[in-house]
């Protein structure tokens, strides 16, 4: 599933956030779009299971249906607070002095004025501050989730190849098995294939090595320092 559009969903609802906090709302609302990435992120690393115990798109798709849910509810929440705020005389004066700054070209319609007249504050100084600060918390807060996003489909990607591998090696030992033998691990971690029928408390010369089995049963390598040493059981 393609997630290049998932930063649009968040970025609206966050500047939605921002012109509610202009309100006093903001508690209220900036919360949910990083909450909505982390979401995400969970999500993505809980597809890392093995696909038969997880079906990721399907865990995509709820999630995204509950931010587009949010988004929604958001956007007409904030379309209810311009409407009544277009309605406003000193709103009004303002956007008659807007149009006549810009030559009768105004590059915002009245709605979009009302709502960056909401959204600063009525373009006040400190408005217009807040405004910047809200925008450049969007961008740290969306490189911040993204990243994570990026993680969890990492960690998503390597085990799932583990669990391949792991299967591989499994569907291996079990024709091995078939054939008499099984995989032991020397003291350095090199794995090798032994006969698995030799009997206990006997030695055996097998591709140039030395083995013993001892009496419980435990397959150890003779070195050539003169020292056996115990073989681990297979992988």
């Amino acid at each position: 599933m393609n997630l290049t559009f998932i930063p649009m969903i968040r970025r609206l609802s966050a500047r939605l956030a921002g012109a509610l906090s202009s309100l006093g709302a903001a508690g209220e609302r900036t919360a949910p779009r990083t909450a909505g990435l982390a979401a995400l992120a969970g999500t993505l690393a809980l597809a890392s299971l093995p696909a038969a115990a997880q079906d990721f798109d399907l865990l995509i798709r709820q999630a995204l249906a509950r931010q587009n849910a949010a988004v929604s509810q958001a956007q007409n929440q904030v379309q209810r607070i311009v409407n009544q705020r277009m309605q406003d005389p000193a709103v009004q004066a303002g956007y008659q002095r807007y149009v006549q700054q810009s030559g009768g070209r105004p590059a915002m319609d009245y709605p979009t004025y009302t709502y960056y007249y909401i959204y600063t504050n009525g373009f006040s100084a400190q408005g217009m501050a807040h405004m910047r600060a809200n925008e450049g918390a969007i961008q740290q807060r969306e490189a911040a989730a993204w990243q994570g996003v990026r993680q969890a489909e990492s960690q998503r990607a390597q085990a799932q190849q583990q669990h391949r591998d792991g299967y591989h090696l499994q569907q291996q030992e079990a024709g091995r098995r078939l054939m008499g033998q099984s995989t032991y691990v020397l003291p350095n971690g090199q794995g090798l294939q032994l006969p698995h029928t030799w009997q206990a408390n006997t030695t055996h010369q097998y591709q140039g090595q030395t083995y013993h089995v001892d009496a419980g049963g435990r397959y150890h390598v003779l070195a050539g320092n003169g020292w056996w040493y115990p073989l681990a059981t297979g992988r």
